[in-house]
């Protein structure tokens, strides 16, 4: 009689489970490293990429979302100089709509070269000029148009959104440079201080924003924070560094920092538009300083640029609109520094008095 054998064991099974303990041992290593290392293509986040491609869906969260269905969803693109823009004829999913013109910028296309007999004013900043909050109808440019359409009829005038979430004032020199003087402005709206605030927070500050900004190279892949921005908006994880561990009193990095490269950046812009016959217009910056995301020190941070801002308009001859001391804050934002829209409105009212004095002598 044969003796009874030992059923052999599956090879296929013991595989799989090499497999998945593989998987495991990567995660585990990959959460204790965390932010220390750039995240990496761990085995369970291809599968989980994988899956997300296959069914079509965004979780949200775990892949690593280098593909490129993921990548074609994201409101953005690298550019040359500027490092990065708004993609062009796109439409955002979502509530409120947020579209982008042929050339990369919001709001209706812009003819180019501009046509004889139309007064242009290109509107430059980060996302409280592009107006992020509100719908495309809404955004202060387009409000600022209507208003001074209407009060100067005999003027062919057009305004320009240039703006473009997270610019700094070094984005908005070069978007200066070499993207909006081929729109032939005849004047440059400038809104800046949160965004040049932020750097300054940084305990390795350089005048450069080199410590702070990083190039993109337009996919998701390389990405400085643990979990992934949401695509429709969030560009700062692809585009900034991420803090140092070290971060040291914030309140003393502002106060080493100082607002010299802001100061810097300003009188370039100004420098080069007068240089090609534009006039430029200095907006001082609106926070709000009751909101529950605010603190005392963004306050002051922001009143320090606005000093400086006012300081380059008395040196360069610039046009100055003071937002900050005209408008009062109260109900008019989404948050400590976007405007609702009727904040926008209101906004684009105040500008819309001070162009009418200064531009056009009203």
């Amino acid at each position: 009689m044969t003796p009874p054998t030992r059923p052999r064991r599956s090879r296929v099974g013991l595989t799989l489970f090499v497999v998945v303990l593989s998987m495991l041992a990567f995660e585990v290593v990959d959460l204790v490293l965390g932010d220390r290392q750039p995240p990496r293509a761990t085995p369970l986040r291809m599968l989980t990429a994988a899956w997300d491609g296959v069914a079509g869906v965004w979780t949200g969260g775990g892949p690593l979302a280098a593909s490129g269905g993921d990548t074609a969803r994201l409101a953005f693109e690298p550019l040359p100089y500027v490092n990065y823009g708004l993609k062009p004829s796109f439409t955002r999913e979502g509530d409120p709509l947020r579209s982008t013109n042929s050339i990369g910028f919001r709001g209706p296309d812009v003819t180019v070269p501009k046509p004889e007999g139309v007064f242009r004013i290109v509107c430059l900043g980060g996302s409280t000029t592009y107006s992020d909050a509100v719908a495309d109808d809404e955004t202060y440019p387009v409000q600022l148009q209507a208003m001074l359409r209407q009060r100067h009829p005999d003027r062919n005038i057009e305004v320009v959104n240039a703006g473009v979430p997270s610019y700094t004032t070094a984005e908005s020199l070069a978007n200066l440079a070499f993207r909006c003087l081929e729109l032939g402005p005849d004047a440059i709206v400038v809104y800046h201080a949160a965004n040049d605030y932020r750097p300054r927070s940084y305990p390795n500050f350089v005048p450069s924003y080199f410590h702070y900004r990083k190039v993109w190279d337009g996919t998701l892949a390389h990405r400085t924070q643990s979990d992934l921005p949401e695509l429709q908006g969030g560009i700062n994880s692809l585009i900034q560094l991420a803090p140092p561990e070290e971060m040291g009193n914030p309140k003393k990095n502002v106060e080493r920092s100082g607002v010299g490269a802001y100061t810097r950046n300003l009188t370039s812009i100004a420098g080069i538009a007068r240089a090609h016959g534009v006039r430029t217009v200095f907006v001082t910056f609106l926070i709000d300083p009751d909101h529950e995301w605010g603190n005392p020190e963004s306050v002051a941070g922001i009143a320090e640029h606005n000093e400086a801002m006012l300081a380059v308009a008395k040196r360069t001859g610039a046009l100055v609109v003071d937002l900050a001391g005209e408008m009062q804050p109260a109900g008019m934002f989404h948050d400590p520094v976007h405007l609702n829209a009727q904040g926008c409105k209101v906004k684009a009212r105040v500008i819309a008095n001070g162009l009418s004095k200064g531009l056009f002598g009203e």
